[in-house]
């Protein structure tokens, strides 16, 4: 690979570094849009559980399910041990029966019901007004218990709930029964952008839409994400929640809107989704990239091994045919130098023996060094190649060798390039096998089906672990593998299992290996 194309890659690199960076940062708003929401959560948890109206959940039974803070303080009960008590306990005796006909008549339509009852002596025994409704999956009813007060202590009580308005970072838009906004907050005002003096006397509707409201007015509530404008024009995402008052006689008094700013949130959002296009696109780029590159390699590797076959093949000629006949002939002249002195017993006749023995000696090495190059029987064909391999091996080693080949007429459907790749193949796992293994016995097998041919060679040693298979420099494996795949072909080590040996297995198509 050049030194453009490595820094073509640092540069690809550094771009998909600087996309992540962007994309960090575009989960990092989401992250804070979802804690302001869970902030907004805890808000309206935190109004319900210190509002000053008494607020009650209970179960189709009348046993307290949950309440807030001013249940607990007007029942003189802890808040915890309010949970599964009968909210009549906290009745007169006289006011018990009426608050069961109450809850046994309660509409399935979610209508509420309102009653006036005395609490109990031991509870001071003032007045309260009890309203409840069911829910909208009527498993459990709603209820909310007030003091019959002056009404001093009404306004009082009103002025500290719009003081608990005012500090919500929702806006809050309050409607009557016809659906003209009464009053709003400021956060109201600051997100929607109109002030209170023209959100005031406006319909609802035309704030979030007939739909929500009719959406509102049938169920009870509604909440949804509308896309919306400001007054001057600029857009505004929002979250929204409708419910509405229950009113005497079961009507709707009214309804009650809170808004929330979410533009921040969906900005990050959108950006968040063309980033993911963005990357998802360079990736499918990129990959395409690298599997043509890929491909390049794996074109450039088999054209090495061919020609490193090549030159081994035109070494190992010349080696024969120069260094070989050479020495041949040299032999062929000390021979009959020797023969001459046959019979004496002189010093120059010892050193003619020494120089036979000498070339004797040079010539095994010389053909030991043309069979590592490219042995000359591979010219016999496969089966003489794979013969001679194992009987070499048999004699450099105390290992028992197996070979199990099929007939000619199948040995002759494997051309000469695959019968190449398949022999060095062979030779390599032996070699490991020799050298790694600490086998007893090695079996090599093939076979030629339809369509392919097959090859296995198989030990007994203690098997290659996994991190000797990705170890950098296992390079014979790599080799094998790369040759395999020149030739559309497939390469496999077994499973590794300590001490269960290791088998190589190699299938060629055979209709590319002629």
């Amino acid at each position: 690979m050049s030194c453009s194309d490595v820094q073509r890659q640092w540069l690809a690199l550094q771009a998909s570094q600087r996309e992540l960076d962007v994309q960090s940062a575009a989960l990092a708003a989401l992250g804070r849009q979802k804690r302001e929401a869970e902030e907004g959560l805890r808000r309206y948890a935190g109004l319900f559980d210190q509002a000053p109206v008494c607020y009650l959940s209970l179960a189709r039974d009348g046993t307290v399910i949950r309440a807030n803070q001013a249940a607990a303080l007007l029942f003189a009960c802890p808040l915890q041990a309010l949970a599964g008590q009968p909210a009549e306990r906290f009745l007169a005796p006289h006011s018990r029966n009426a608050l069961r006909q109450l809850l046994s008549g309660l509409r399935a339509d979610g209508a509420s019901v309102a009653m006036e009852a005395q609490l109990f002596d031991a509870l001071g025994g003032g007045r309260v007004r009890i309203e409840a409704n069911l829910d909208l999956a009527g498993d459990a009813v709603r209820m909310v218990v007030s003091d019959v007060r002056s009404r001093e202590q009404h306004d009082a009580a009103l002025q500290r709930t719009f003081a608990v308005l005012d500090t919500l970072g929702e806006g809050v838009a309050v409607a009557d029964a016809d659906g003209v906004i009464v009053a709003v907050n400021p956060a109201f005002t600051a997100i929607s952008g109109r002030a209170a003096a023209q959100a005031i006397g406006s319909e609802l509707a035309t704030l979030c839409g007939e739909a929500a409201v009719l959406a509102a007015l049938h169920d009870g509530s509604w909440q949804g994400e509308l896309a919306l404008r400001r007054p001057d024009g600029t857009p505004l995402d929002a979250a929204l929640s409708l419910r509405t008052l229950a009113g005497t006689g079961g009507g709707v008094a009214g309804a009650v809107a809170v808004l929330s700013d979410i533009s921040r949130r969906k900005q990050a959002e959108a950006a968040l989704q063309d980033l993911h296009r963005n990357l998802e696109s360079q990736v499918v780029q990129r990959t395409a990239d690298l599997l043509h590159t890929n491909g390049q390699l794996r074109q450039l590797s088999a054209h090495l091994a061919s020609v490193k076959e090549e030159e081994r093949k035109r070494i190992a000629r010349e080696i024969h045919d120069e260094l070989g006949q050479n020495l041949l002939a040299l032999k062929l002249d000390i021979v009959q130098l020797n023969e001459r002195m046959a019979g004496r017993e002189s010093r120059l006749s010892r050193r003619v023996t020494a120089a036979l023995a000498n070339i004797d000696a040079t010539l095994r090495s010389v053909r030991g060094i043309m069979n590592e190059l490219r042995p000359s029987v591979l010219d016999l064909g496969l089966a003489a190649a794979l013969e001679w391999l194992v009987n070499d091996f048999r004699h450099r080693s105390n290992l028992h060798y197996e070979l199990d080949l099929p007939g000619e007429a199948e040995l002759a459907a494997i051309g000469s390039e695959a019968s190449l790749v398949l022999f060095r193949i062979v030779q390599e796992s032996l070699v490991n096998a020799l050298r790694h293994a600490r086998a007893t016995q090695v079996a090599v097998r093939l076979s030629v089906g339809r369509s392919e041919v097959a090859l296995e060679v198989e030990d007994n040693g203690i098997g290659i672990a996994p991190s000797c298979r990705e170890r950098p420099g296992s390079f014979g494996l790599i080799g094998m593998q790369e040759r395999a795949a020149a030739l559309n072909g497939s390469f496999a080590l077994n499973e590794y299992e300590a001490g269960a040996g290791c088998c190589v297995t190699v299938r060629l198509p055979l209709q590319n290996s002629q």
